[in-house]
C-alpha cells in the first residue's frame, strides 16, 4: 500500500460491489461520507425511499464511511490495521409493502449482501470480509416506527506490506573527541548513515524540516553558547522512519 487515503476506497469498492449484484442492482444506495452531519444522512435516506427509475420506492440502503481502525497486536509494530465496515439496509414497511414497493422484506435484502460480501476480497486489503457477530442487527429507530434498518456489520484488514526502515540514531561528535560535550566553544560533527538530510537545533527544540529553528546540516559547526545541540536524521520515502534525536549538552 503507498499510503493511499484507503477507507473512500473500501466504501466506493463496497457500493460498487452491492450494485453488480444481479439481486441487489435495483436497489439503490448512496455513500454517506465521514463526518455527515444529520440532516445530510437523512437526506440521503430519504433519497433511497423515494422513487426510483424503475417506478420502485420504500427500500434501500447506505454504505457508512469506514471512520475506525484498531491493532488487536500491539507487540507487533508494523502490523495491519483491522477496520470495522457497516452497511444500512433502510425499508419504509408501508411503501415498500404497497403496491409501489419491492414486496421484499428488508433482512432479505441484508441477508443477500452478507453473502455477497463474504466471498467478495476487494484490492488494497490483506483479507476478505469476515462478518462480525451478530453479522445482521435490524431494529427501528426511535423517531420513525414506519422504518426498518437492517445493519450489517463486517470487518477487514488492510494489505500493508510497507516495510519500515527506522535510521540510526546520529553521532554528535564534538571536537574534544569525548562524544559528550562540555565547555564551549566545540565544533561539533553529525553523522546519520543511510540518512539523506540530517537537522539540528540549538535551542532545544525538535529538529525536522518544518522547524524553522532547525538547521539544515552540511558541514561541522561551531557551538559558541551554552545549551543543548540536538539532531536527527531522514531520508526521502513513506518507508524510512526518521531516527530517534540525539543530543549533547554544552556548558
Amino acid at each position: 500500500m503507498n499510503y493511499t487515503d484507503l477507507w473512500p476506497l473500501i466504501q466506493r469498492d463496497l457500493l460498487a460491489c452491492l450494485q453488480a449484484d444481479a439481486f441487489l442492482a435495483g436497489l439503490p444506495g448512496m455513500l454517506i461520507e465521514p463526518g455527515a452531519p444529520e440532516a445530510t444522512v437523512q437526506a440521503a435516506v430519504t433519497k433511497v425511499l423515494g422513487p426510483q427509475p424503475n417506478g420502485r420506492s420504500g427500500a434501500g440502503y447506505l454504505v457508512l464511511p469506514v471512520e475506525q481502525a484498531f491493532d488487536d497486536n500491539p507487540n507487533l509494530p508494523l502490523g495491519p490495521l483491522k477496520m470495522p465496515v457497516t452497511i444500512q439496509f433502510v425499508e419504509n414497511v408501508v411503501v415498500n409493502r404497497g403496491p409501489r414497493g419491492t414486496n421484499i422484506p428488508i433482512r432479505v435484502y441484508a441477508a443477500r449482501a452478507e453473502k455477497v460480501l463474504k466471498l467478495y476480497w476487494p484490492v488494497f486489503l490483506g483479507k476478505p470480509f469476515k462478518p462480525r457477530h451478530p453479522v445482521i442487527t435490524e431494529f427501528t429507530p426511535q423517531r420513525d416506527e414506519t422504518l426498518r434498518v437492517g445493519q450489517l456489520n463486517f470487518e477487514t484488514e488492510e494489505d500493508d506490506n510497507t516495510q519500515l526502515l527506522k535510521l540510526p540514531r546520529p553521532n554528535l561528535q564534538p571536537n574534544d573527541g569525548q562524544g559528550n560535550g562540555g565547555a564551549h566553544p566545540q565544533t561539533v560533527t553529525i553523522t546519520c548513515p543511510g540518512s539523506t538530510a540530517i537537522y539540528y537545533t540549538l535551542d532545544n527544540s525538535h529538529p525536522w524540516s518544518g522547524n524553522p529553528a532547525a538547521v539544515l546540516y552540511s558541514a561541522p559547526f561551531t557551538v559558541a553558547a551554552a545549551g543543548l545541540v540536538r539532531a536527527r536524521g531522514f531520508a526521502a520515502g513513506v518507508q524510512y522512519l526518521g531516527s530517534d534525536t540525539a543530543a549533547v549538552s554544552f556548558t
